[in-house]
């Protein structure tokens, strides 16, 4: 039995998946230690050691401020400022996009395209809140918007994915995964 999958791609969704990707990246992970967990370890720091808060900032107000404000500011910043200039032009974003899950292979085609992968090009599949992301390396993947998708749909999904890909797939199981996919 195939699944089929035929959804609009919109911005939003296409820059979450893009976030989606970069977060499992370690020069994200590690961007979050310097310039997030520093930050506060210094503030940390000051407070245990007895230092003057209000000189301490100011002090440091640049390296304070500007680390966390680069990742949780900048960075999806800039993943909405490329989705935008990626849709601009990109006339197979703008047409219906359809997944189609065999038992051999992942196709995924619109009205400009169709491409083909077998099962063992795909790395792993990962779920996250917003999307199912189709690893064929570890920085790049393909994607499927859970924002497409029925609650029922994202249960058919996860178990079509787990019958397909043993041993390959990172679901989003628990106690908010129901609220998740009615989201």
């Amino acid at each position: 039995m195939n699944t089929i999958i035929t959804f609009g791609l919109s911005r939003r969704a296409h820059s979450r998946a893009l976030r989606d990707v970069t977060r499992r990246t370690r020069s994200y992970k590690l961007s979050l230690v310097f310039f997030v967990l520093l930050p506060a370890a210094m503030i940390g720091y000051a407070v245990l050691s007895g230092k003057q808060m209000g000189t301490f900032v100011l002090d440091n107000l640049v390296f304070l401020l500007l680390g966390p404000l680069l990742v949780f500011v900048g960075f999806p910043l800039t993943y909405s400022t490329q989705v935008a200039r990626i849709h601009k032009n990109n006339a197979v974003l703008k047409n219906p996009q359809t997944f189609e899950l065999t038992p051999d292979h992942l196709s995924m085609r619109g009205p400009l395209h169709n491409s083909d992968l077998k099962w063992d090009a795909v790395y792993r599949v990962v779920e996250t809140r917003d999307n199912f992301l189709f690893f064929i390396s570890k920085y790049a993947a393909h994607f499927i918007p859970k924002e497409t998708l029925r609650p029922d749909e994202v249960v058919a999904l996860r178990e079509r994915l787990v019958e397909l890909l043993p041993g390959r797939v990172d679901l989003r199981l628990g106690p908010n995964a129901a609220k998740h996919a009615a989201a």
